[in-house]
């Protein structure tokens, strides 16, 4: 066993085939199998299973497949902390975003990266706040700026902002509330767009309908927010969202929205890092770069949210 088998496991389970892996690695699928199947005898166990489509990590691969992200991110570390120049930081930070966040946050911030730190090399992954979540306690990312959905998931998570929810339509749609508010139980009987149950906003939404005893309509469950916006700005549907969601759809006029009311509801953004790694010189810069431009934005009114 050596720090390339894995590589190649975690190439194997983040796209689920062999031959994928063995092509990014430049590799023969046979000797990749081989290497892989000498792995599984070393540690008496089975690390996959096939199916129709691929393969998938077995329950006891999941484990590994968390300890081996560790280790190799432990390894990288080790190499930039011993090879960093002492006046230019260095380092690879990984950031995990739900599509919202990423709309506002990402391009002032990863060039605000580029201009103070281009010795940091930043990768960026984009999910609902449960996928991000995932990522975060599975090692994939180094750093998340999340919603928080319930407390002591990440004992360490750093406030940021929260958002208040909005019922976004097209504009045509038939009139609900009035003027830039409405009641929840307005929505009640009006078909909606939301993300699945296990995603943060669809559990925000589900709680707060159960506390105001209030029964809605989810006519679709969708997993990406493109697609909840093209739906709505159509007229067949509404969404709830926050207002950074919808900015430029808001500013084109292609869709409006009320915020929610009786009750308001509204969710925190957290700063929360891996769990059981330490904290890096350079995820520490872009934390602090992170907190500097969530401010900016708020302060300009391109981030509507309040502290």
């Amino acid at each position: 066993m050596d720090l390339r088998d894995f590589q190649y496991f975690i190439s194997i389970a983040e796209t689920g085939s062999f031959s994928k892996a063995a092509m990014a690695h430049n590799i023969a699928q046979s000797a990749l199998s081989r290497r892989i199947r000498e792995l599984e005898i070393d540690l008496g166990v089975t690390l996959f299973y096939r199916n129709g489509r691929g393969v998938v990590v077995t329950e006891v691969g999941e484990t590994l497949l968390t300890r081996a992200r560790r280790v190799l991110a432990d390894v990288a570390q080790i190499r930039q902390d011993l090879t960093a120049s002492r006046t230019t930081l260095q380092g690879v930070v990984t950031l995990g975003v739900p599509p919202s966040v990423g709309l506002v946050l990402l391009a002032p911030l990863l060039s605000q990266i580029r201009v103070d730190f281009p010795g940091i090399q930043m990768r960026v992954l984009e999910g609902f706040s449960g996928y991000v979540a995932e990522w975060l306690a599975n090692g994939r990312v180094d750093l998340a700026g999340l919603y928080k959905v319930r407390a002591g998931v990440f004992p360490d998570d750093e406030h940021l902002l929260f958002e208040d929810m909005y019922l976004v339509s097209a504009p045509d749609a038939a009139p609900l509330g009035q003027g830039a508010t409405v009641a929840l139980c307005d929505l009640a009987g009006h078909d909606l767009a939301l993300p699945g149950a296990p995603h943060g906003l669809r559990i925000l939404v589900d709680e707060a309908c159960a506390r105001a005893q209030v029964s809605l309509t989810v006519a679709m469950e969708l997993e990406t927010l493109p697609t909840i916006r093209g739906l709505v700005a159509s007229g067949t549907i509404r969404t709830i969202l926050p207002l950074t969601a919808v900015q430029a759809d808001l500013k084109s006029g292609d869709l409006m929205a009320q915020k929610i009311t009786g009750p308001v509801i509204s969710r925190e953004l957290i700063l929360a890092h891996a769990p059981q790694r330490a904290k890096a010189p350079a995820t520490t810069a872009v934390v602090t770069l992170i907190r500097a431009s969530i401010t900016r934005l708020m302060d300009s009114g391109v981030w509507l949210a309040r502290v």
